[in-house]
């Protein structure tokens, strides 16, 4: 878990940016033709509904792919002495995830640590009671 944590933690905060930047982009482009077809949703057609999902995940991972690229973040991850353009390419689709699914998987990050945490003072406490020679704490 050691360095999973702060690798969660990275893509959690380039999923909100990139989540920050499409708000943007649909403030400022919703009015547009290709703007209105990409922001505004479609329950009555489902397949159009699809397509416009698909179209918000490929501008997210491009917008993750950019933000990965100019920032330098996909140098953190191992993978990128051998393949330096990788790095980059994975964040990027690990962003457009979006942050609900990220902060769920940081969640589950704390809580395996909060299990550790709890089994190693478990396992001091019992190993107070059979230390030999110790003395009661209380006479």
């Amino acid at each position: 878990m050691g360095n999973l944590s702060p690798f969660i933690t990275t893509i959690i905060a380039l999923s909100v940016a990139v989540e920050r930047v499409v708000e943007i982009l649909k403030q400022t482009l919703g009015s547009t033709p290709i703007g209105s077809w990409l922001f505004v949703a479609k329950p009555a057609s489902p397949n159009l509904e699809k397509l416009r999902c698909a179209g918000l995940y490929i501008l997210s991972g491009t917008l993750g792919l950019l933000i990965s690229v100019y920032s330098g973040l996909g140098t953190t991850i191992p993978i990128h002495s051998s393949h330096p353009w990788m790095g980059d390419v994975l964040m990027g689709l690990l962003s457009s995830g979006g942050s609900s699914f990220w902060n769920h998987a940081l969640d589950i990050v704390k809580a395996s640590k909060v299990i550790k945490e709890q089994a190693a003072d478990t396992a001091v406490a019992n190993n107070e009671g059979n230390v030999q020679g110790a003395k009661p704490l209380i006479a």
